[in-house]
């Protein structure tokens, strides 16, 4: 398969995008507007459906189980089968899914609804992040992610506070407040015609070669690389949902001041992106991606002074959310950039996978932790995972530099054919 051989350098982008892209980016914050189930599925398992702790953990694993494949084989759909039709498929789907939870009563009928959730409410993402490429200029790319990225964190930031007015009084709500998003993004799509049009033109593979598809995904070492990097650097974001929590418990604090945590997160994505954008357009996007992980990282290890302390707590979430703007900003442009061009689904699937994998890895990373050394060795493994991925994307980026461009099949082709 032919590939994007260009130097791995941003560029100022241009500040016009098509209708199409705006439809995109609004149906998609829509969708993660609606996402209020996950952080609330064991909440409601216990008080609602009168589970025990362990039950609730069984049905949360299996929702982990199919967060980390559901990317992968979205991906794969999107370029099988198109961007369209996948989005329709996976958003009707997951919001059937919702729509039958409440009425689901025996744990092994909510442990398979719980993986069906997890396979799917991730699943728009590959066709979503595969769309803005096709229908995206090239030097616009870059600034296109991260005004998605931004605008999802935004309908992120809603669906926590729908979810937090509606938990208390109205649980059940939540499943069809799930599913009205995720339709609202199908009658989007459907009714601006996203992905409707014909698929960019993609540059021929080379005739002699038999590796495609998932084969040539993984030899592709630079990628892997890179999503091994990617996994690293949540298996320290992750603690924010998995660590946190427990550790400023520990700290004696009140559950609403994680809440107060999250806020300042939110408010700092939001806040951070666009001021840190013209900065961004200017450098390597691996680079970017390398200060992040480590800013992150300072972040974690931030925690370390916080003790009993919520400005202290609020101080380093600060830090840490500049990380992850930095980060997130930035790394969908490096992915893009190493996908053929027919390859694209696949490629952000099987690397957005790695999201669901370190919700299955960081919670063991941050027990292991608490039980050997408290959250002093909690926060220094966090800080260390930050500090390897920092060093592994600078060194990933040292070994693009120094890699001699190889010419793609079309150019082989016009060249053989002036010989």
């Amino acid at each position: 398969m032919a590939r994007d051989t260009r130097p791995m350098q941003s560029r100022p982008a241009s500040l016009r995008m098509s209708a199409s892209y705006w439809a995109l980016v609004a149906g998609f914050t829509i969708c993660r507007s609606g996402c209020v189930v996950v952080p609330f599925l064991s909440l409601y398992l216990v008080r609602q459906q009168h589970f025990s702790a362990a039950d609730a953990a069984q049905v949360s694993a299996a929702f982990g189980a199919g967060w980390a494949i559901g990317p992968a084989i979205a991906g794969w759909l999107a370029d099988r089968i198109g961007r369209r039709r996948t989005l329709l498929v996976t958003l009707s789907t997951v919001s059937t899914v919702y729509l039958l939870l409440p009425a689901l009563h025996t744990l092994s009928a909510l442990t398979t609804a719980a993986f069906a959730v997890g396979l799917l409410f991730e699943a728009p993402r590959p066709a979503v992040l595969a769309l803005v490429a096709d229908m995206v200029s090239e030097d616009s790319r870059g600034r296109a992610y991260a005004r998605l990225y931004w605008a999802s964190n935004i309908g992120a930031g809603v669906a926590g506070s729908v979810g937090t007015v509606i938990a208390d009084g109205h649980m059940t709500a939540l499943f069809y407040v799930a599913a009205t998003s995720n339709m609202a993004f199908a009658i989007t799509v459907l009714i601006r015609r996203i992905g409707a049009g014909p698929r960019p033109a993609t540059p021929r593979t080379r005739p002699d070669s038999p590796v495609t598809g998932y084969q040539a995904l993984f030899r592709d070492g630079r990628f892997l690389v890179l999503t091994g990097l990617t996994l690293l650097y949540l298996c320290s974001y992750q603690q924010v949902l998995f660590g946190l929590p427990v550790a400023m418990d520990q700290a004696g604090l009140e559950p609403s001041a994680y809440g107060i945590i999250s806020l300042i997160n939110a408010i700092g994505v939001v806040a951070f992106q666009p001021l840190l954008q013209p900065w961004i357009d200017r450098r390597t996007p691996l680079v970017v991606c390398a200060v992040g992980a480590i800013t992150l990282g300072l972040g974690m290890g931030g925690n370390l002074g916080a003790r009993h302390s919520l400005i202290g707590y609020g101080l380093a979430a600060a830090v840490w959310t500049l990380g992850e703007v930095l980060f997130f900003s930035s790394v969908m442009t490096v992915v893009e950039r190493l996908a053929p061009a027919d390859a694209r689904g696949r490629y952000t699937g099987i690397w957005a996978s790695t999201m669901g994998i370190s919700a299955l890895i960081a919670p063991l990373i941050s027990s292991a932790a608490l039980d050997a050394g408290g959250p002093e060795l909690m926060w220094t493994t966090s800080l260390a995972l930050g500090a390897l991925a920092a060093v592994g994307l600078l060194a990933l980026q040292r070994r693009i530099d120094t890699t001699p461009s190889v010419p793609d099949a079309v150019d082989l082709d016009l060249a053989s054919s002036r010989t």
